[in-house]
């Protein structure tokens, strides 16, 4: 909590990076400002030595990291996995429940809010639900036997768990039920379209219901038609959407992800990461299921079915300006201002005077080098 100056930095802005200065005092950002000279006034100065200095990353979309899989019922592996997040750069981020039997789920949700409570887990703010209101065909790496139909009494209950967290529910909008869900509990948390059969008029009618979020875009959902354009189609016109796209190499492509990714504004960077994020290839058997990694990525194992990913989210953003020739302040925005505004995070995702000083300095290739919570 300690005052300090920030010299020497490339500032990464929304709209630009730009090389200068920024101080800090008791947890907040008081003052910066381009080029030299940088003002006096006593705080300890950090020479960032030109490297980027940006806002701390906000994932929302996590499911482990580090060996640990914060979905288990086990608080101390949310803790694992989210110092694992943490120390490459996440200064905020959601514990995301997998769809798994509902014991085991309401466990982990449990878990995960306890410890988003816990000052000794300071960068977890909130809860995902991958589910359990998923399409079957589209489950992806989601247990199959633990979908449900959409259930007022269920939904309460993970709400009640998550009591007033900020909290992300993916959900198939074209499913029984979903919509009424959705126009009755919008204002108690995000609903984000996703592992979805839903037509394009179907994810427009979920917008008209107050869904403002899509769960990973491109995987889990019909491909873009043009003549049946269905979610992808209706997420990147639809202005009311935000969307998630994970940049791992591996869920999306390079010239995928440059066409998605527009102009920046609504485009949201996610992880989906596993437990074995961070860990090297290999078998690896975490809460419900096992996956085998192989270069780095992570397969449901004896399947070819993608089970998450295996990145942190400053890999993802080197990723999206490396393949997909993203400028680097855009891409940083992806996984900054943006997913911050979707959960409504007043004071976090920019580098401006009054938001928490969560910052992190990345090296040239964008490799995080040091992180700053508050």
């Amino acid at each position: 909590m300690t005052a300090r100056l920030f010299v020497n930095a490339r500032l990464v802005l929304a709209d630009r990076v730009e090389p200068g200065w920024l101080r800090t005092d008791a947890g907040r950002i008081t003052a910066l400002g381009y080029g030299s000279p940088y003002p006096a006034g006593g705080a300890p100065i950090v020479d960032v030595g030109g490297a980027y200095l940006a806002p701390g990353l906000v994932d929302l979309h996590c499911h482990g990291g580090g060996g640990a899989a914060v979905y288990t019922g086990d608080p101390a592996d949310v803790r694992t996995a989210a110092e694992a997040h943490l120390r490459r750069g996440t200064t905020a981020m959601l514990g995301s429940v997998a769809t798994v039997d509902q014991p085991l789920m309401r466990a982990a949700a449990r878990a995960v809010c306890e410890a988003a409570r816990d000052p000794g887990v300071p960068n977890l703010v909130g809860v995902h639900f991958e589910g359990p209101f998923l399409a079957p065909a589209r489950r992806g790496a989601q247990t199959e036997s633990a979908l449900r139909p959409p259930d007022r009494t269920l939904l309460e209950d993970l709400l009640e768990l998550a009591d007033g967290l900020p909290t992300v529910m993916t959900i198939a909008p074209e499913l029984p039920g979903a919509l009424d869900l959705i126009a009755a509990y919008s204002g108690d948390c995000v609903f984000a379209i996703g592992h979805t059969d839903a037509t394009y008029d179907q994810v427009r009618a979920a917008a008209d219901a107050g869904a403002r979020h899509v769960t990973h875009l491109f995987n889990a959902m019909p491909p873009l038609g043009h003549r049946t354009p269905g979610p992808v189609a209706a997420a990147l016109t639809d202005p009311r959407l935000t969307y998630e796209l994970i940049a791992d190499g591996q869920h999306v492509l390079p010239p995928v992800l440059a066409l998605a990714t527009g102009d920046g504004t609504r485009a949201v960077l996610v992880t989906d990461a596993m437990a074995a994020a961070g860990l090297g290839d290999g078998r690896y058997a975490f809460a419900d299921r096992t996956v085998d990694v192989s270069g780095g990525t992570a397969r449901l194992a004896g399947t070819d079915r993608l089970a998450g990913s295996t990145a942190f989210l400053t890999d993802c953003v080197r990723h999206l300006v490396r393949a997909a020739h993203v400028p680097v302040h855009t891409a940083l925005r992806m996984a900054t201002a943006n997913p911050a505004d979707v959960l409504d995070l007043p004071g976090r995702g920019a580098l401006e005077p009054g938001h928490r000083a969560d910052l992190v300095i990345l090296d040239a290739h964008l490799r995080p080098q040091t992180t700053y919570l508050a």
